[in-house]
């Protein structure tokens, strides 16, 4: 029932506008330049509400594959008025360690470009120069402890093998991924004065929302005053309900992020003792051919 909540909770968050004008500004480069202010009206389709209306999520076009996505919206290009990017937002409240994340986040990403052709949104044909740029980003509040605050980047790159003409980097770079573990924020580590003097940081503000065990009151103080995040009544009434909770499950995500640790490393000691007997089989039985191919030149002599 807690993790149910948690995701949900986590996902109505997300659907902010103001969050994520704040999540684009410091994660997309076509961004950085703008204030949330001029972010905001660039999220389709345009309008006075002030949470994204997502996309259809549903993806059914692969037979017994279907997939659910967390946000999906169009974000007008900030450089280049005519163009779109399609934005792709997942939140992840619990990892899986029954995969690696970044083999399903590219599934995902060539699923939502492949999901593009003959689409209304997307491009029609053999019109491949009208794929939207797809940025992918994922948001994993429950992981390993020593995935805090780390954050990586996946694109596509072109490496010159031999010859001298090379594509523009906009022509090959239809998608970047990203993964976001932000962590557990204590109100021990950082008083309200250092945070409020110390410089935008998503991961700050991402623990700041969901993992943090600040009273509410601090954490409107710091999202008003250092990540100009003016919440409405509404939204102010669904992050008072995730602090309240924050609070009481503050400790138990904490433990969490340890005990996933040491699952984590348990398994790949498994997994290496597999290998390992796998090795030492195949010595055993290389030895053993070894012993009955002497034996039949001896009996045949």
């Amino acid at each position: 029932m807690e993790k149910h909540y948690f995701d949900t909770q986590s996902k109505i968050i997300l659907s902010f506008k103001s969050v994520q004008a704040a999540l684009l500004q410091q994660c997309l480069d076509e961004c950085k330049h703008l204030s949330l202010h001029e972010i905001v009206p660039l999220i389709q389709p345009s309008s006075s509400h002030s949470k994204i209306i997502t996309l259809n999520p549903e993806d059914f076009r692969m037979p017994g594959a279907r997939i659910i996505y967390d946000l999906l919206y169009v974000l007008q290009h900030p450089l280049h008025p005519d163009r779109s990017i399609l934005i792709h937002i997942e939140a992840q409240g619990e990892e899986s360690y029954k995969y690696h994340l970044p083999r399903r986040s590219l599934y995902y990403a060539y699923r939502l470009i492949a999901g593009q052709q003959n689409h209304s949104l997307g491009f029609q044909d053999d019109s491949y120069d009208d794929i939207l740029d797809l940025r992918s980003f994922w948001i994993c509040l429950h992981h390993a402890k020593k995935k805090d605050n780390c954050w990586l980047e996946y694109e596509t790159k072109e490496t010159l093998k031999r010859g001298h003409f090379r594509f523009k980097p906009e022509v090959y770079g239809i998608s970047k991924i990203q993964i976001l573990y932000p962590g557990i924020q204590s109100r021990k580590d950082k008083s309200i004065e250092e945070i409020l003097e110390g410089p935008k940081d998503i991961m700050e503000l991402l623990s700041l929302l969901f993992l943090s065990d600040r009273e509410f009151e601090q954490i409107l103080l710091i999202l008003e005053n250092k990540h100009d995040i003016l919440l409405t009544k509404e939204e102010r009434k669904e992050v008072e309900e995730m602090c309240t909770f924050g609070q009481g499950a503050f400790l138990a995500w904490k433990d969490y992020g340890l005990k996933k640790g040491r699952e984590e490393g348990i398994a790949k000691g498994i997994q290496k003792g597999h290998k390992q007997g796998r090795k030492e089989g195949r010595k055993q039985g290389a030895y053993e051919t070894l012993v009955q191919n002497i034996t039949f030149l001896l009996s045949v002599i």
